[in-house]
């Protein structure tokens, strides 16, 4: 059975993967955990605690962790060591920008179409040469859907009063997992089971931090 790892943990983790990304080092070379507290701002002592609590015995004293080897951990962890298929609802600016996200490539997530409703956008491309991605009309995303059952993840950037009824239709479609970015806390219907959905309006972590700053003046 797999080990229940709290959000803590795994938020920890993944600035440990985006450290290794971002270092771009060989894969038979070594990184200490001194290194990745650079990196990442995890106190060392922190990063070896999770690397045992996590059963990651891939350390070398005074050498550190195989590069090669600790990727592939991680990757473990964070279940991106298979590649994830995602759609994104809202062919916006943000919706644009997000399927053109460079480092999706580098975490094993794949946007596989866009879908909106206005003429001007359904049926064109968006995307690099060999890498376009299909905007298609909403009506069809049940259809996309089933034609593409190992989709099971959405984007959704659709403007706040279109947002909670498209988050329905998608766990209807058989969608699980939805990052929602349109300025409204959505949420999951009472009879849906298991699934995974996080408000992550753009705007919001912005205010809190102009909050936090100007507040106590």
């Amino acid at each position: 059975m797999k080990k229940k790892i709290s959000l803590r943990v795994i938020r920890r983790i993944s600035f440990y993967y985006e450290a290794l990304l971002k270092l771009n080092l060989p894969e038979n070379t070594y990184i200490s955990s001194r290194k990745l507290e650079e990196v990442t701002g995890v106190s060392c002592n922190q990063v070896r605690q999770d690397f045992f609590y996590l059963g990651i015995s891939i350390g070398k004293q005074k050498k550190g962790y195989l590069v090669k080897k600790l990727f592939k951990e991680l990757k473990k962890i964070l279940s991106i060591d298979h590649s994830s298929k995602v759609i994104i609802i809202g062919a916006g600016r943000i919706g644009q920008a997000l399927s053109n996200y460079k480092l999706f490539k580098d975490r094993n997530i794949m946007v596989t179409a866009l879908f909106d409703i206005k003429k001007e956008l359904v049926g064109t491309e968006i995307g690099k040469p060999g890498q376009k991605k299909p905007i298609l009309h909403i009506d069809g995303l049940e259809t996309y859907l089933m034609e593409n059952p190992d989709i099971k993840i959405a984007l959704l950037t659709v403007p706040e009063e279109a947002a909670q009824e498209t988050l329905d239709k998608l766990i209807g479609h058989g969608i699980r997992g939805v990052v929602n970015f349109a300025p409204k806390i959505l949420k999951v219907p009472k009879e849906a089971r298991d699934i995974q959905l996080i408000n992550d309006c753009i705007g919001t972590s912005l205010y809190k931090i102009v909050y936090q700053l100007y507040s106590k003046k």
